[in-house]
């Protein structure tokens, strides 16, 4: 065979190697991504059946890595703006605050922290 010829084989393999790689992997991350999503969701439904609510505003940057800790689901979370309604963040001087059995919890949490003061299992 000639150089060439073995040049694009060899090409054309690694090619194929790439694309099956990023197949696999593409499928595999979307299935676990489907499947946080929907336990993520069921976590924040639960938390705000039971009344929590974030305290803070958006551009915090301490607001903002809470709701970036529920992905997709944060704009599902019962967050109250400070700034918008202040008069509805009486007692809140840290943020951000979390509101769990009325108590203001004024640090922020994991989601380990959240399920165990709310009661809320991350399935």
């Amino acid at each position: 065979m000639k150089l060439k010829t073995k040049f694009w084989f060899l090409v054309g393999g690694v090619v194929l190697i790439l694309l099956l790689i990023f197949i696999i992997g593409d499928f595999c991350y979307t299935g676990n991504a489907v499947s946080e999503g929907k336990s993520m969701n069921y976590f924040v439904n639960c938390l705000n059946e039971k009344g929590v609510l974030l305290y803070g505003f958006a551009d915090h940057p301490q607001v903002r890595a809470q709701l970036d800790l529920f992905g997709n689901s944060s704009g599902k979370l019962n967050v109250v703006d400070c700034r918008a309604s202040p008069e509805k963040c009486e007692g809140v001087i840290i943020y951000p605050s979390w509101r769990i059995d009325d108590r203001i919890i004024s640090s922020g949490l994991s989601i380990g922290m959240l399920s165990d003061l709310s009661g809320c299992q991350l399935q």
